[in-house]
């Protein structure tokens, strides 16, 4: 038994604790997911002013009065985690770009595809702020520096900030990462929803995914599994995809990325004229 600030461990630890925690058996718990989020969360990343810091690191305080799943999500916070629930386990995942698991087109999708392309103006955001506590303020609830992007800014035409408190990151620097990718998810605004035949019964949430579909002009657009439940109605996995790339996760990643990488569709106001080819 050791002390350790590892998001992964922490709430490891909450989650198996029988007396300060949750009380859950290890039995019920995805431990390979736990240690590769743990080996993640201790790499070291070069900080701008020198020197360098742990990827993420966990450091709070857990009041009793607080709903359980309230005090997880704050703690997923730390290290911009998914904790799922699935075939009796639950599985922590997140805080880095994962290359896709399988791939699928035409052929897979028994059911009709609804594709919502963008994110309604009040969800849409060019800006994040929030809370952090940490040595740099003595421990003290501090604004972090807010993470603008100026393109982004362009195109929508105006400021628009969501607050987003990291209530256990104690450094501004882990806090302005954590905030440019919340910002960067919230511009991957493509959701599609669907069924798929029973080749994504392997898949969980937080993996990524192929898709090819003609159509729509998806040659391998890469997308998150962000929910997934058996289908009542046919043999298939009802699941829900939101775009993903790895340009999210990547602090120097150009902004007007996520603007060209939705679709090569034609414009509607493009009409071919008609043909017709006349054969013997």
């Amino acid at each position: 038994t050791a002390f350790s600030s590892n998001p992964a461990l922490c709430i490891f630890d909450y989650l198996t604790d029988t007396k300060l925690g949750l009380g859950i058996s290890r039995n019920n718990i995805d431990t390979a997911s736990f240690t590769t989020m743990a080996n993640l969360c201790d790499e070291n990343v070069t900080k701008v002013g020198g020197g360098t810091e742990k990827k993420y690191t966990c450091n709070g305080i857990v009041y009793s009065d607080i709903a359980p799943m309230q005090i997880l999500q704050d703690m997923l916070t730390s290290c911009l985690g998914v904790l799922s629930y699935s075939n009796g386990k639950f599985i922590l995942k997140g805080g880095q770009y994962v290359a896709p698991v399988a791939s699928f087109d035409e052929k897979d999708f028994i059911s009709g595809i609804n594709i919502n392309s963008k994110q309604s103006r009040k969800s849409l955001h060019n800006t994040v702020k929030g809370i952090f506590t940490g040595a740099e303020t003595n421990f003290q609830p501090t604004d972090y520096p807010a993470v603008t992007s100026s393109t982004f800014v362009e195109q929508d035409g105006e400021t628009i900030t969501s607050d987003i408190d990291l209530p256990f990151t104690s450094s501004s620097a882990t806090a302005q990462r954590i905030a440019k990718v919340s910002l960067f998810k919230n511009r991957q605004q493509m959701v599609l929803t669907t069924t798929l035949n029973m080749k994504a019964f392997k898949l969980q949430v937080g993996d990524t995914v192929s898709i090819t579909n003609s159509r729509f002009g998806f040659n391998g657009k890469q997308f998150e599994v962000a929910e997934w439940v058996m289908s009542t109605e046919q043999l298939g996995i009802d699941i829900i995809l939101k775009e993903t790339s790895s340009s999210v996760y990547d602090w120097n990643a150009e902004e007007s990325e996520f603007v060209l990488d939705n679709t090569t569709l034609p414009s509607p106001q493009d009409v071919s004229p008609p043909a017709m080819v006349v054969t013997d």
